[in-house]
């Protein structure tokens, strides 16, 4: 009800009492700018808005259309104009678009419209954006506006689009004002704007095993990266997903690329992420249910039908793999790997490089100790040590070493 009938109320009511308020404003800037970009007080350009549909944005023009002796626009930083760089550093180049929502093209809160040409490089997860009226101000401008990248600007907008309400939009609201008022993530570092979209996001995933068909498909579902390469060291994979395989790789080339080791043993996952300089992402497959109070580690996977439930902590590279159970409170520490439809009861911590085999279940409370294997279908109803291997039902120690 919010979302199709309070909100556009607001927005035309609020729209209308903003703008006649900052009339004087709006007439003054139009004067002071009309002199100095030679008569062209306003930038309007197409831009895409709700469904996809093309609209006319108005902003104050802020740059002037100086061109060097090859008849080229100069660079956004030298045609920006004293008045325009005022404008600008106090947001008062978005006034016009009042008119904007009052038409009925934008709203006061959505994601920020963006230029017609970065359409056909959307991934479906980067367009879902257009899924609700863009807006003048958003979730990703009051968490860093032009100072963060695109691929953390996509993911702010698509969860707006999953939370919009009144509570969230009011927030934005205010969050807004105060980062104009402190002049708080204006522009890019070193950029007068944000450097453009070139598209999706890519990743190498690094193993080409059973368990990276898994990973690859959890990727592949969630459709915000486009697969770069497949990295694997060993003499004999099979094609996946019609991806080529790469075994002869440099990698130190991958350092600062986004990168995810689908390797299922903890032991090598482990030894092959420490000879790696990336930026490990984490993946969560769509079917899956990850609570939004769950604390998730990079490099982690969350694979089909996986619940992770609030105030588990599921540390770096961890794998929760089809249909496994993390309650509440549960704790991981890195590299941990729970096995298909394995279940973990609440408060259960689990050591480092520890496995939870296929269909195992841990009692709540109990805590798992380091380098630990579970074998499948094992009832864990006590503490295990570190080193162990437990089996049966209920379980019982078959092999224990201390370091």
């Amino acid at each position: 009800m919010y979302k199709n009938i309070v909100k556009p109320i607001l927005d035309f009511i609020l729209a209308l009492v903003g703008f006649i308020l900052l009339l004087p404003v709006f007439l003054c800037i139009t004067i002071l700018l009309f002199f100095a970009n030679q008569g062209k007080p306003f930038f309007i350009q197409r831009r895409p808005g709700f469904n996809g549909a093309i609209f006319s944005i108005i902003k104050f023009k802020t740059m002037n259309d100086r061109k060097d002796k090859k008849g080229n626009l100069l660079s956004d930083a030298e045609r920006l104009t004293a008045v325009g760089r005022f404008v600008r550093k106090t947001s008062l180049d978005e006034i016009p678009q009042l008119l904007n929502v009052l038409k009925g093209d934008m709203s006061l809160v959505g994601p920020r419209p963006l230029l017609t040409q970065y359409m056909h490089l959307y991934s479906p997860y980067q367009n879902r954006r257009h899924e609700v009226k863009p807006g003048i101000t958003g979730w990703a401008q009051i968490n860093g506006r032009n100072a963060i990248d695109w691929e953390t600007k996509f993911e702010l907008d698509v969860f707006y689009v999953e939370h919009i309400s009144f509570g969230l939009d009011l927030k934005i609201l205010l969050k807004t004002v105060k980062k104009i008022l402190i002049k708080e993530g204006i522009n890019a570092q070193n950029s007068a704007t944000i450097e453009p979209f070139s598209g999706t996001t890519s990743v190498y995933v690094f193993g080409a095993g059973g368990h990276g068909k898994v990973v690859l498909d959890v990727l592949l579902s969630e459709n915000k990266y486009v697969i770069k390469g497949i990295l694997d060291d060993a003499p004999q994979s099979d094609s996946l997903f019609d991806i080529p395989i790469k075994k002869n790789f440099n990698r130190k080339k991958l350092q600062a690329r986004n990168c995810i080791v689908a390797i299922g043993d903890n032991a090598i996952r482990k030894r092959i992420v420490t000879t790696l300089d990336t930026n490990f992402i984490m993946t969560i497959h769509p079917n899956a249910i990850v609570s939004k109070f769950a604390k998730i580690g990079p490099g982690t996977q969350i694979m089909a039908a996986a619940v992770v439930n609030p105030d588990a902590i599921i540390g770096n590279h961890c794998i929760i793999n089809t249909g496994a159970i993390v309650e509440h409170d549960c704790k991981l520490e890195d590299y941990v790997h729970v096995a298909p439809n394995a279940c973990l009861g609440g408060n259960v911590t689990v050591g480092e490089k520890t496995l939870v085999g296929i269909g195992a279940t841990v009692i709540p409370n109990v805590k798992i100790g380091k380098n630990v294997s579970v074998g499948a279908g094992t009832l864990v109803l006590q503490d295990v040590p570190d080193n162990a291997v437990v089996v049966g039902v209920p379980a019982r120690i078959i092999k224990y070493q201390e370091n």
